[in-house]
């Protein structure tokens, strides 16, 4: 089977997608859908005789499971270059095993009939269960996954992701809200920059600072830079931590993270993670970035250390 681009399939005008809702409805940004059709020759769009571009809604389906595949890990180039059944083996091989496999499953099923209680039982049995760092591993970041993956494949619509993606936060905020607070420790301001308003990433980074002994400070979604960093300045953080979706990673997103490098004072460290830092220019001075909770779990135990050291000299 050839790698087909979706616009050569039949398509009516109403069908028709414009840069910023392909961006909208796929989860990936307008500077990726641009950068990817120069290098890889995919998506490419109807044209209109003013020039911009259209997308169908078959391209717009297919944008939506490259997402799932990028969000699984795999490298754009690997999976926009990819068969459909290239594809399918890319997103079938992310899928969690057997056993984890069957109880995500339910949890989909709660999701899918808008069950919040039965969802927030099953999730907080799961907290006691496994604790709280494979609690994050193995069945809140699993359950994401599951969530994009459905939503890609068109089994659940935006309806579904948001009503869990809020429930979740919620519970991760009442879970940190349980932890005893540090009286003292590295400060974390999190948020994400202007325009990004996915926040359930920010949620999850502040739990595992609470985990990790740290006083974590969340500004929240949409902040902008002089924001972030005036309240850095006023609460004497020691880090800014920036979650980047796929939806807002790209060219616009890495020169507003340079403009926060060069506001923030030299002292405060910047760390970028999500999934669309992966895709984000390295090079830029002054910026981490990590592509797990796992690697901001090791950070923030370094910077404890760190900090820890510098308290006693």
């Amino acid at each position: 089977m050839t790698n087909q681009d979706p616009a050569e399939t039949s398509s009516t005008p109403n069908d028709l997608h414009s840069i910023g809702g392909a961006a909208t409805a796929s989860g990936i940004s307008p500077d990726t859908l641009r950068m990817w059709e120069r290098r890889y020759g995919r998506p490419v769009p109807v044209r209109l005789p003013s020039g911009h571009r259209r997308y169908t809604a078959e391209q717009v389906a297919w944008l939506r499971r490259v997402a799932e595949a990028l969000a699984l890990g795999h490298r754009p180039g690997s999976a926009v270059a990819a068969t459909e059944s290239e594809l399918d083996a890319l997103l079938t091989g992310g899928r969690p095993e057997s056993g984890d496999g069957e109880q995500v499953a339910t949890l989909i099923d709660h999701v899918r009939r808008f069950e919040g209680d039965a969802l927030t039982r099953e999730l907080l049995a799961a907290w006691r269960e496994l604790g709280p760092e494979r609690f994050l591993s193995d069945r809140v970041s699993p359950l994401l996954n599951a969530v994009g993956r459905e939503w890609a494949d068109g089994h659940l619509d935006v309806r579904h992701e948001h009503y869990a993606s809020e429930l979740i936060a919620d519970l991760l905020r009442t879970l940190r809200a349980g932890l005893p607070r540090a009286a003292e420790g590295p400060i974390v301001v999190l948020a994400t920059l202007r325009h990004e308003l996915h926040g359930l990433g920010l949620q999850m980074c502040a739990l595992v600072c609470s985990l990790e002994g740290m006083r974590p400070r969340i500004l929240g979604v949409g902040t902008p830079n002089e924001e972030i960093a005036a309240a850095a300045h006023e609460v004497g953080a020691d880090a800014v931590a920036i979650s980047v979706s796929l939806s807002s990673g790209g060219v616009a997103n890495d020169r507003m993270l340079g403009d926060l490098r060069a506001v923030l004072s030299p002292s405060i460290r910047l760390v970028v993670g999500g999934h669309g830092a992966r895709g984000v220019r390295r090079g830029r001075r002054g910026i981490e970035y990590l592509a797990s909770l796992a690697q901001w779990r090791e950070w923030l135990h370094a910077l404890r250390s760190r900090w820890a050291g510098s308290a006693i000299d």
